[in-house]
């Protein structure tokens, strides 16, 4: 069952709008510039392609305290305060990196991190608790089209201001203060009147494991955060064997953040109205066709098509994680998103380091090889979870 919350007289429609434009500029900050442009940055000044793995895994696993300690410090201090904490942690990190160098870059990820799952889990269940319940998996996939616009707005700035100097990490820093104003203008958040009474980590995670909904949003992040932070945090090394320049590595990454643009929203109604477990089988044999696809045949139109359907289909799979961590009907959702939000970012701590490692072992091809073995094996463990059969089911509000 879900949280005895004190409901509004109706959906809060201001606050819904403003969260949401939050998460949108301070994405841009937090992930489509630290998270996609600065590998790219890096990479300029000569990183190779293991010391990018390591500083891609020092992002996420920067995130792993952030989601842990969000929900306790939401109810000690506020949605609001850590949503204020973690982007001034992003602050931070941005100054660290525009002065400092390698390996300071690698505290400066970690702070990034940080900041990233303060923000993430301070913001969301506070959106997700106050919007029609009804529509969740269109209200994620909605929420999660917005946040993919950083993957595109920060590659295109980066095309249009270059990645020498420091240029591009102050854009990203003005866009995480301009975060703030909306965040001044949303409500003070609901109360959960079962605030002092909560169960503790290990009985919301029995309680949860218990649905079928949420074991598969399990598998999905597992599996989806090694793709994400593989993908992105190493695609610059992968472009430049093919002899891509840095302008054309940006607008292929521009591809992939506008495919995860578009794309929300359709793999969010799919949730929906065909059942978590069929849409993520479907992202994951599209994502193992393409990765194979772009390993094997490199020309510049597969490319740009390639990378598009990509980025869909790999942002999809936190849309679909989500989207099960709102559906499982526990008592608290923020612990909800929160765990599979943990289990997305330590995937993608070693997604990074293992492809990164294959790279310098054999060749850049290794990345999109590594990518269709690990989207095939999550379809394998869906369609095990579903015990073979994968109906579309009209009914896909069923947890059990």
């Amino acid at each position: 069952m879900t949280p005895a919350i004190t409901p509004p007289a109706s959906y809060d429609w201001r606050t819904i709008t403003a969260l949401n434009i939050v998460s949108a500029l301070a994405q841009v900050g937090q992930f489509g510039i630290l998270y996609v442009i600065v590998p790219v940055w890096l990479a300029e000044q000569g990183l190779n392609a293991a010391q990018l793995g390591f500083f891609a895994a020092s992002l996420w696993m920067g995130q792993l305290p952030g989601l842990a300690l969000a929900p306790a410090l939401c109810r000690s201090l506020g949605p609001r305060r850590v949503v204020i904490a973690g982007l001034l942690c992003t602050l931070v990190a941005l100054f660290g990196l525009a002065v400092g160098a390698w390996p300071v870059y690698l505290l400066c990820g970690v702070l990034a991190g940080f900041g990233m799952g303060l923000r993430w889990i301070g913001l969301e269940p506070w959106l997700y608790h106050i919007a029609p319940a009804h529509a969740r998996g269109r209200l994620v996939g909605f929420h999660e089209t917005l946040i993919a616009a950083a993957p595109v707005v920060a590659p295109v700035i980066a095309g249009q201001w270059g990645v020498q100097g420091n240029t591009v990490l102050w854009v990203g820093a003005s866009f995480t203060v301009s975060a703030l104003v909306p965040l001044a203008l949303a409500r003070r958040p609901p109360v959960a009147d079962d605030a002092h009474t909560q169960p503790s980590w290990s009985q919301s995670l029995r309680s949860a494991y218990g649905y079928g909904i949420f074991r598969a949003g399990l598998a999905i992040a597992l599996f989806g955060g090694m793709l994400e932070s593989a993908v992105v945090g190493l695609f610059a090394i992968f472009a430049q064997d093919r002899s891509f320049a840095v302008g054309e590595v940006t607008q292929l990454l521009t591809a992939f953040g506008l495919g995860g643009f578009l794309l929300q929203y359709p793999v969010g109604w799919l949730a929906d109205h065909w059942g978590l477990k069929a849409t993520g089988v479907v992202c994951a044999a599209g994502t193992g066709l393409l990765a194979a696809a772009l390993a094997m045949l490199p020309g510049s139109f597969l490319a740009y098509g390639g990378m598009f359907a990509l980025g869909g289909l790999i942002t999809g799979f936190l849309t679909l994680a989500l989207v099960a961590a709102t559906k499982t009907p526990t008592a608290d959702m923020a612990r909800n998103v929160s765990a599979l939000s943990m289990v997305y970012s330590l995937s993608a701590v070693v997604g990074p380091i293992v492809a990164g490692w294959a790279m310098t072992a054999t060749h850049s091809q290794a990345l999109m090889w590594f990518a269709a073995c690990v989207a095939v094996l999550m379809g394998f463990v869906l369609v095990y979870q579903s015990q073979g059969v994968l109906v579309v089911d009209a009914n896909a509000s069923q947890t059990r």
